[in-house]
């Protein structure tokens, strides 16, 4: 069977006009919908001019070993290699930059992320306000954050979301990942890019999707990120390649 994109694809001008029931629907039947109209490329274009000038690539802290603490400060930090979650082992390499809704808006995102925020919220049915601008009492905190996948090799082995979905279902709470496309495929990379297999297809977002787009799918959907540019040599120098930017619930640790 043809998997057609577009079919996933609802076209609204405010945050207003959307259906959340059928959001709902839809993510239930497809586990995949796709925003569009929301977050304009001028406003995309402005955040990663911010992120590229303020990149210093000697603030990259390790693979692992920060605390809980530091992730809810804007924090730096590159991917290498793999890792162990709920029993599965998985590769990747990429850098992400934790920028919580309470610290200095360094990449001018807030304002983006509170409507992804919102997103996630009604789409799980929640208060639309839940985990924008603090931890909240149970512990849960939105982790804004962005991940660039740079030249000559960034990537995500394919796998689900059972950390983050746990988190969620602990907490009595449906579990849906937004996600925000901030590249496109020719135009900030040649080849590679994130995708999901839907039917046994894949859909590679950066493809079929627009620059400003919001993703979401659901716990059951088989992800990654195929390697971006693998024929160039690989550059963690400067921010190039793919950038994306998530706002998925944390749990607080204390």
């Amino acid at each position: 069977m043809q998997v057609n994109p577009l079919h996933y694809i609802l076209n609204v001008n405010c945050l207003e006009e959307l259906d959340f029931h059928l959001v709902r629907e839809r993510l239930q039947s497809n586990s995949l919908v796709i925003i569009r109209g929301l977050i304009s490329k001028y406003e995309i274009e402005k955040s990663i001019f911010k992120i590229k000038k303020y990149f210093r690539k000697e603030n990259d802290n390790p693979t692992i070993g920060e605390s809980p603490k530091d992730i809810q400060r804007n924090f730096q930090k590159l991917l290498v290699g793999g890792h162990t979650h709920s029993g599965l082992y998985l590769t990747r390499l990429f850098r992400t930059f934790y920028n919580p809704m309470w610290e200095e808006d360094i990449f001018e995102m807030h304002k983006i992320y509170k409507l992804m925020i919102r997103i996630r919220n009604l789409c799980s049915n929640y208060p639309e306000e839940f985990a924008i601008s603090k931890i909240e009492d149970n512990g849960l905190w939105s982790a804004t954050r962005i991940h660039q996948y740079p030249t000559g090799g960034g990537y995500f082995t394919k796998h689900k979301d059972t950390v983050l979905t746990k988190v969620s279902k602990e907490n009595n709470i449906s579990f849906y990942q937004v996600i925000l496309n901030m590249t496109k495929l020719g135009k900030d990379f040649e080849s590679g890019g994130a995708f999901v297999e839907i039917e046994g297809k894949k859909i590679i977002f950066e493809k079929e999707f627009d620059i400003g787009d919001i993703i979401i799918y659901d716990e059951r959907t088989l992800h990654g990120v195929d390697e971006i540019d693998i024929t160039k040599n690989l550059n963690l120098d400067t921010i190039c390649g793919r950038i994306t930017a998530f706002v998925s619930l944390y749990k607080d640790i204390k």
